[in-house]
């Protein structure tokens, strides 16, 4: 469900992706509102489910995350009854970032960062067996140019030519 936004409410938004530790007084300036009246939007928008949270970017070369890669998944078969329970599990591992279903050939795109291609790989393997049982295709990211998380650029980098 779409949520209606005006101006005021894309500002703050605007802010707070940039920093989310901005001060709701900062924000005020920036927007042209009062601070009680930035802090009752910030929370409305919490409430709409539009912020759904805040976070830290963390540099993953710098943390030891200097290996990303995107497994493309394709189910062999017939889903079994632990498939679903299985893709929960795999998406609360620190190490997957991202999972989306696609359409074409493949099934599932995953976005994954680690600390080794001995670890991506491991991880890669289980997926082949049950209850996932996917056949994987990955593709190791050899340079990142630019990769944005809640609108901040983590790893920027030169354009390609």
């Amino acid at each position: 469900m779409t949520v209606e936004l005006d101006s005021s409410d894309l500002a703050i938004l605007a802010a707070l992706s940039s920093d989310a530790r901005t001060p709701a007084s900062q924000i005020a300036e920036l927007v042209g509102l009062s601070r009680p009246a930035v802090a009752e939007r910030i929370d409305k928008l919490e409430r709409n489910g539009v912020l759904r949270g805040t976070t830290a970017v963390i540099d993953p070369v710098k943390v030891g995350k200097s290996v990303t890669a995107f497994v493309s998944a394709r189910e062999k078969g017939a889903v079994n009854a632990g498939h679903r329970a299985a893709l929960q599990a795999l998406l609360a591992r620190e190490e997957v970032l991202e999972m989306h279903s696609v359409a074409g050939d493949d099934c599932y795109l995953i976005k994954i960062r680690t600390d080794s291609i001995q670890s991506l790989n491991q991880l890669v393997s289980t997926l082949g067996n049950p209850p996932l049982n996917v056949s994987t295709r990955t593709t190791i990211v050899m340079h990142t140019y630019g990769e944005k998380v809640g609108g901040i650029l983590i790893e920027p980098g030169k354009a390609p030519r």
